[in-house]
This record gives C-alpha cells, sequence and structure tokens, in this order.
C-alpha cells in the first residue's frame, strides 16, 4: 500500500476559494480509501484540535524549517496549493497543483517577480505538475520553466450543497440578478452598478465581503448612481441564503477579468440559471457555450446583452435548463478525483 500525504492546509481559511477546496478534496477522496493507498493530511493544528475523530491527521507542529526533517518519507506528497507553507521530506515525489497567476496583475511588478521566482522554485522542487484550468495551465507554460516537465489540467469539482431548507433574505422585494464574490478590483462588480439604472424593476444583490478598498468604492458609486434601494450588498451569507438566491434569480453576474477557475457560476448553472460572464481569463473555459458573455463593459451595450439574452433564455426556457444543468454536471468532485488518483497511479506506477 502507498502512503499519499495531502496537504489540506488552507482548509484553515474554509471560506475562501482554496479553503472550499481543500475541505472538498479531502472528503471526495477518502472515499477511495483501499488497497492501493493510505492518505495522510497535513492540516493545521486547530483543525486537528477540532476534528479529532479524523484518522491520519498530520498536525502543524514544527516551523518549516524543522518540518521537512522531521515530516516521514512519503511515497508521494500532493499540495493542493502552488504556494504551500510546508514541503515535504525531500525524498517525496511532489505533485503541485497551480490554481491561477492571479499576482501578475494583483502585486505590484516587484512583488509579482518575486512570487514567479518562489512559484518557480516550487515549480522545480515538483515531480508533477497540475493545474485547475487550461488558462492556468497556458499562463504557467508563458511564464515558468518548466525543463520537460508535464503539465496535466483537471477542472475543479463543484460541490451541490442542498441544505435541507433555504431562507429568503429579507432584502428581496422582487426580481432580481445576483452575483457573489470577494469584493476585489478583478472582479469588476462595479460595470454592473450603472447598467442597472436601466432595469428599474430588478434589484442587484451583490454578496460577499465588501470590506475591502473595492467594496468601499462599489458603495460610492451606488450612492452616485442613486441605486441604494435596489442595489444591495449584504455582506457574507448563509448556506441556506445562498440557495434561496441561486434558486430565485432571474441571473447570475460574474464579469471577472481574473480568475483560475470560476465556482460561483457552475454553482448558478447547478440550479439552471442564466449565467453572464466576461471573455476573461478562465471563464469562457468553464461556461462554455451555457453562458452567456459581455465581450466590453460599455454600459449601453451590456444593457442590450442582458435583455436580448434573457430573452432567448426564457423563450426556450425548459431546454435551457436542461442544457445548463448538463453542463454544469460535468463539474463533479468525483470527476475530478478519479482524475487525480490516475495521476497518482501514473507517477507511482501502481
Amino acid at each position: 500500500m502507498k502512503k499519499i500525504g495531502i496537504d489540506i492546509y488552507k482548509i484553515k481559511d474554509l471560506y475562501t476559494g482554496l479553503g472550499q477546496f481543500s475541505l472538498h478534496f479531502k472528503n471526495e477522496i477518502r472515499k477511495y480509501e483501499n488497497e492501493d493507498f493510505e492518505f495522510h493530511y497535513f492540516a493545521p493544528k486547530l483543525y486537528c484540535k477540532e476534528h479529532p475523530d479524523e484518522q491520519r491527521l498530520i498536525s502543524e507542529h514544527f516551523k518549516y524549517r524543522y518540518f521537512q526533517n522531521w515530516c516521514p518519507v512519503f511515497d508521494l506528497w500532493h499540495s493542493l496549493h502552488q504556494f504551500p507553507s510546508h514541503l515535504p521530506n525531500p525524498k517525496s515525489p511532489l505533485i503541485l497543483t497551480i490554481h491561477d497567476l492571479n499576482f501578475l496583475i494583483e502585486k505590484s511588478p516587484t512583488k509579482a517577480k518575486a512570487y514567479l521566482k518562489k512559484l518557480q522554485n516550487n515549480v522545480d522542487r515538483a515531480t508533477v505538475i497540475t493545474t485547475i484550468s487550461d488558462y492556468t495551465k497556458t499562463m504557467v507554460e508563458d511564464h515558468i520553466q518548466l525543463k520537460g516537465k508535464k503539465v496535466s489540467t483537471i477542472h475543479n469539482g463543484v460541490y451541490h450543497f442542498i441544505p435541507t431548507d433555504s431562507v429568503k433574505p429579507e432584502y428581496i422585494s422582487g426580481d432580481f440578478f445576483f452575483g457573489l464574490s470577494v469584493f476585489k478590483e478583478k472582479k469588476n462588480f462595479h460595470t454592473l452598478i450603472p447598467m442597472m439604472k436601466y432595469f428599474d424593476k430588478f434589484q442587484l444583490i451583490l454578496a460577499g465581503n465588501h470590506d475591502t478598498e473595492y467594496g468601499r468604492s462599489i458603495m460610492d458609486l451606488i450612492r452616485s448612481e442613486h441605486l441604494e434601494s435596489r442595489v444591495i450588498l449584504p455582506g457574507k451569507i448563509s448556506d441556506q441564503q445562498k440557495r434561496w438566491l441561486y434558486d430565485n434569480c432571474s441571473a447570475f453576474m460574474f464579469p471577472s477579468l481574473a480568475e483560475g477557475f470560476g465556482n460561483p457560476p457552475i454553482e448558478a448553472m447547478q440550479h439552471g440559471k442564466p449565467v453572464f460572464l466576461s471573455t476573461a481569463c478562465s471563464l469562457p473555459e468553464i461556461g462554455g457555450s451555457a453562458a452567456y458573455y459581455f465581450e466590453h463593459f460599455d454600459t449601453s451595450y451590456m444593457v442590450e446583452k442582458v435583455k436580448l439574452s434573457l430573452e432567448h433564455y426564457y423563450n426556450h426556457l425548459e431546454m435551457n435548463i436542461e442544457a445548463i444543468k448538463k453542463h454544469a454536471s460535468q463539474f463533479s468532485w468525483d470527476n475530478a478525483i478519479r482524475k487525480y488518483l490516475q495521476i497518482y497511479r501514473d507517477t507511482l506506477n501502481v
């Protein structure tokens, strides 16, 4: 039996994209323990303390400079993020999963150069590289010296969480568009605000942590456009509220400019909803022909695009709902984990 270490350390930030990726990866891969593989999970101390009944957790007892000497030699080690806080014993082969190179546009040139150097070092250490989209794969190939190493794309699974109930938020007063993300400039939410002047029978609900500089600029824009009653920023929402908003929105808006994958659009598609995306980054790859796209962000163009697209969606409602749900179904955790397991087998020759 091969012993495989899996770095789920980012589970400490559970309600981030990386935290959710780590959680669902762990929960799904546990189902595949058999005579071939035994999985061990490197996790934060607090997580280990709060989950004493989970088997084979490796607690973060040692600082990084001691960890490699202390860490047992595994047959294989899988880092679920491109910037792991700890790397395994040098004798263990390493699989490195790269989510994005967003630092190239989010950071200053000096910081971006430092991040790129760190990523290069991690790639040099790795035996196998995986990415979560072909878009990220292309970015890696363009900016990293791979030295003959193959890069494999495995799309994320998107968990279809169905709470036993859903809760209608008190701020909903009629038909509405929905968007969900942490408020960062790359999310491009500000392009949606002027558009709402032309949809006077709709609200726009933009959920997620808006306690950021960009979030504050969005609130200023809402006030300047006199849209306080129709553009609502509720902040973080519960799973029950999220379920209700997905179920009942007229459309889901996600005009982001920088994504390694993009889970929220697929979550909305699981509910059969029309999804509006930018043509940037990984989004056309993820949304495929099941989504509608903003090719640019001129307000009059966006208004017309939404009106015509919603007319198309509702004129062929049953057919479109079926096609959208079918598209979303390919992004399952079962599909993703089976592909990672094949990477493990290929690397270990089992």
